[in-house]
């Protein structure tokens, strides 16, 4: 698989762990994993020093969760999953408050799961983070 290359200058400003943590998903994730990890990193760039490290939504700010979405579409296909996803449910021709229930158990499941994706992210980093501080 012919993966592009971080341009050096789109990475100057990060620090070298990440860097490095990006240069490895371009070699060894599936495509356009790499370049939502540079956004999500650009954007966390501006967003960490307001809010910490901690779930970045909990404040339920909506400009938040609509970047993260966009860039989820752009390099991870958002968009061709959800649409995917209500195919699925419109097909199952359920009644309207049957679909209603299905839909929020989803949410609620993928918001569970997105937490726990989002901590076991900030485990790994902050490990990695510390394993490059010990060398």
């Amino acid at each position: 698989m012919n993966r592009r290359s971080a341009s050096p200058a789109g990475l100057i400003d990060l620090p070298a762990p990440i860097r490095h943590v990006i240069r490895a998903a371009e070699r060894e994730c599936p495509k356009g994993h790499a370049g939502a990890l540079r956004e999500l990193t650009s954007l966390a760039v501006t967003k960490v020093p307001s809010r910490g490290i901690f779930d970045p939504t909990s404040h339920g700010d909506q400009e938040l969760f609509t970047a993260i979405e966009v860039i989820a579409g752009r390099h991870l296909g958002r968009k061709r999953a959800r649409a995917s996803w209500q195919t699925a449910v419109r097909r199952a021709r359920l009644d309207l408050e049957a679909r209603d229930r299905i839909e929020s158990a989803a949410h609620q499941v993928q918001g569970v799961s997105d937490t726990a994706y989002f901590y076991a992210g900030l485990a790994f980093g902050l490990t990695w983070l510390s394993i490059d501080r010990d060398r």
